[in-house]
């Protein structure tokens, strides 16, 4: 399973920036996708250890994004995020088996367990 893949997934250029650079010197291998259509594309091509990803987006949200990532690549752990209080859809995504909702700005050393986790699988 390629554990330490990482797909970045947020429709603003500058948070994929700035996670992708982050990740990568955590040695992840991170790519990247700006739409829950794309991230959801991108899964069933490559598989990924770990997806993170912005709940809101244009298109498919990052829920939506998440029910349709499932049944295309069950063993990757979705960890979701999001700058807004979304009470509903936050309790959708844990639901829908997400491993976790952090709030933006993101505490990066709350995520970096999330990702260790996903990568042991």
């Amino acid at each position: 399973m390629p554990s330490r893949l990482v797909l970045v997934v947020d429709d603003d250029p500058g948070t994929v920036e700035t996670l992708t650079d982050i990740l990568s010197a955590k040695t992840y291998r991170v790519t990247s996708a700006n739409s829950g259509d794309a991230a959801v594309e991108m899964v069933r091509r490559n598989g990924f250890g770990a997806v993170l990803m912005d709940i809101v987006m244009p298109g498919i949200n990052g829920v939506e994004a998440l029910k349709a990532l499932k049944p295309v690549f069950p063993p990757a752990k979705v960890i979701l995020m999001t700058a807004y209080s979304r009470h509903q859809l936050v309790e959708e995504a844990k639901r829908e088996g997400a491993l976790a909702v952090l709030a933006k700005p993101l505490d990066i050393e709350a995520l970096l367990p999330l990702l260790e986790q996903a990568a042991r699988g």
